[in-house]
């Protein structure tokens, strides 16, 4: 039992650790993931529905304004989804229109529509939808309750998409710490991915869904890690059950929020973690039984 405790002890203290290692290092490069100094801190269309904005990030699309302009207005659960881990929002209650075939065949969003979150809100964890509070033809589109989408041309080959996402208003204590220290880094997971996923359905034009499968192996990676870190708290004992976990859980936190989310990153941390298993079991055993024949 006491075993037990000082294990439950070591994963509460880590999961501290992390987060106060995200607030400190990773919160900054994570919130102006791809977007300039001068993106960063431009004003944009939409900052004045909102106290402060939690973050600032975009990425290069090879597509002239026109094609990718056609393309944005198709977010939503009853469009063409979020371009993102379609799987999790799955897992999570969120379910977008069944289809085959991803092509921008739904109008421009005008002021009032709605970007649903999900075709079946009932089911879903928490019911968002952004409705949308102002539109520019080739410009932008601001969305309530989650941000700004600002389209700039580079040249007429290729486009920035700028998403601004402004931080949620709360009274809540509770709320806006949970919204501060883990929210964030949770939306940046999925923002991330709508804006590479979003990139890749451009440049792609339209056509069958993307296959997941990579993204599938990253996931597994980095859940599987999270469990096979915990547990080797529960194998270990002495100092190595802080010191090793420690340096692992902050090398997840890394490729989790830094390094590309791809399958590669997260599986080889799962095969450190298991191979550190089965030498903490093998050398377990090895050592009872020296002390069975002493």
């Amino acid at each position: 039992m006491r075993k037990l405790m000082v294990s439950l002890s070591i994963i509460i203290v880590l999961v501290i650790l992390q987060i106060v290692f995200y607030t400190i290092i990773l919160k900054k490069p994570t919130s102006t993931w791809g977007a300039s100094i001068k993106e960063a801190s431009a004003s944009m269309p939409g900052d004045d529905l909102s106290e402060e904005y939690q973050s600032t990030r975009a990425i290069t699309i090879n597509a002239p304004l026109a094609k990718t302009w056609v393309w944005l207005n198709q977010f939503g659960a009853d469009r063409s989804g979020f371009f993102s881990y379609y799987f999790i929002e799955q897992l999570l209650g969120y379910q977008s229109r069944a289809q085959n075939i991803v092509e921008p065949k739904f109008p421009d969003l005008v002021v009032g529509d709605l970007i649903r979150g999900s075709i079946n809100p009932s089911k879903s964890i928490i019911i968002y939808e952004f409705e949308v509070m102002a539109t520019k033809h080739e410009n932008y589109i601001v969305a309530k309750n989650w941000g700004t989408f600002l389209l700039r041309p580079i040249n007429d080959l290729q486009t920035r998409l700028i998403i601004r996402t402004h931080r949620p208003d709360s009274d809540n204590l509770v709320e806006g710490a949970f919204d501060y220290y883990l929210a964030e880094g949770l939306h940046f997971i999925m923002e991330r991915a709508t804006l590479m996923g979003f990139k890749a359905r451009v440049e792609a034009g339209a056509g069958p869904v993307f296959d997941n499968t990579k993204d599938k192996l990253w996931f597994f990676g980095i859940v599987g890690s999270a469990f096979a870190i915990a547990f080797l708290i529960f194998m270990m004992r002495g100092i190595g059950a802080i010191i090793i976990p420690t340096v692992l859980s902050t090398g997840w936190t890394f490729i989790l929020l830094i390094l590309d989310p791809v399958p590669i990153n997260s599986l080889m941390l799962l095969a450190l973690v298991f191979g550190l298993l089965i030498y903490n079991i093998y050398t377990s055993k090895t050592r009872n039984a020296q002390i069975e024949r002493d």
